[in-house]
């Protein structure tokens, strides 16, 4: 294979002939088979978009997020296509916890550390590798790694070679606090009991491993039975989150604190959505929360207390939607305008938010296209899954190109 040619010979495997790219062709998408490459820094060979190495040269290459449909435009910028068909459910037989994309292909976690790997054609889900330890919380990932937090641990899987790589174990200074947090490029992050103190520790992905790059002691209380932190990420920067609503952000290479906030209002469970430079959360009165920590460091309220409790959150490049069940609540982040919408159905998991649309879920398996841009907020069409639907504890979600949604009973639907 030559650097100039496109580095998937594979996608077609009964005609695994090169693409050519040509010289000319800068990072993006080869013109035949439509998949993502970058180029190398040194050779300028196309390589495969997350490839940690030069297929021609073997230059380390920098750690980048892990979805390639994100190397152009970020997957909630993608204009939304509402499903006319669907494929027949493929079965699981697994409690799913998790669900995600990687270079095309689709990865289904379960509840006891079972890990499947969608196939096509036919469309079948393969168990690649041995069940992991049960996750003891929602997973993280780290350029083409898959992290598992375990009581006082977590567990790299290296989805980019899932069949012959050997899992990695990185040992923790003592039992986690709350969810691990990753920038999906070289930053993982921890909030441990370190004896009577919060320990937060911050790992860097270095040759395929966990290294420690530094930990410090935060004050508080040592454990809320009731309650617990969140930790996440605003571009580069780290921000811990406490029960009572004190943020504080850390500088991801030397650890320094670069600024401290309070919150009013203590956040709810849920965890908070980000994007780019900007986090919204949840309070536990039901009001919603807008922190952005670039060029300036600033915390905004973007809607009041509620009398019900938000149930889930989630947000995209214009809006962000609320679910308190069958009340969707909606704030346009440029106007900070609030809209409210009833729907039929009670719908608890996360919607998916585009730029001009969103897909909100039921849990009776009814599917509603929700009209957003500069439109009223309603309920634009409305359908349901072909096939008996067990509710869902996974957003659906866009990968562009095709729709999936996943029910507790582990089948997976996916749109034509």
């Amino acid at each position: 294979m030559l650097p100039s040619e496109c580095p998937y010979p594979e996608t077609n495997p009964e005609n695994p002939a090169s693409h050519p790219l040509g010289s000319s062709a800068s990072e993006g998408q080869c013109a035949q088979c439509q998949r993502y490459f970058r180029r190398c820094p040194d050779c300028q060979a196309a390589n495969r978009w997350l490839s940690r190495f030069c297929r021609n040269c073997g230059h380390s290459l920098q750690a980048l997020d892990w979805l390639p449909e994100q190397a152009d435009t970020p997957l909630h910028r993608l204009p939304l296509s509402w499903p006319g068909d669907w494929h027949s459910p493929v079965a699981s037989e697994l409690t799913p916890a998790w669900a995600g994309l990687l270079d095309g292909r689709f990865f289904l976690l379960s509840r006891q550390g079972d890990l499947r790997q969608l196939s096509r054609p036919p469309l079948r889900l393969e168990s690649p590798q041995p069940a992991a330890p049960a996750p003891s919380s929602a997973p993280a990932y780290l350029h083409g790694f898959l992290i598992l937090p375990g009581p006082d641990q977590v567990t790299l899987i290296d989805l980019l070679d899932i069949r012959h790589s050997a899992r990695k174990i990185q040992r923790l200074r003592g039992p986690l606090l709350c969810p691990i947090a990753a920038d999906g490029g070289q930053w993982l992050a921890a909030l441990v009991l370190d004896g009577e103190n919060r320990n937060l520790q911050l790992f860097r992905l270095q040759q395929n491993k966990l290294q420690l790059a530094w930990n410090q002691v935060l004050e508080g209380p040592a454990q809320d039975r009731q309650r617990f932190p969140r930790l996440f990420w605003c571009d580069h920067t780290l921000v811990y989150l406490s029960e009572t609503g004190e943020l504080r952000g850390f500088e991801a290479i030397s650890g320094g604190e670069v600024f401290q906030r309070q919150c009013p209002c203590s956040p709810a469970s849920l965890a908070p959505w980000t994007s780019g430079a900007n986090a919204y959360w949840a309070g536990q009165d039901g009001s919603l929360w807008w922190l952005k920590t670039h060029p300036e460091v600033q915390l905004h309220q973007l809607s009041g207390a509620q009398s019900s409790t938000i149930l889930a959150l989630s947000g995209g490049a214009h809006d962000l939607i609320a679910s308190f069940g069958r009340n969707l609540v909606r704030v346009q982040l440029e106007t900070s305008r609030v809209e409210q919408l009833e729907l039929p159905h009670y719908c608890t998991t996360s919607p998916w938010v585009g730029p001009d649309a969103a897909l909100a879920l039921s849990q009776e398996g009814q599917i509603y296209l929700l009209s957003l841009g500069s439109q009223t907020f309603h309920v634009h069409s409305g359908d349901k899954l072909p096939a008996p639907f067990s509710g869902s504890l996974l957003a659906p979600f866009w990968n562009g190109r095709e729709w999936y949604i996943v029910d507790q009973d582990g089948q997976l639907f996916i749109s034509r």
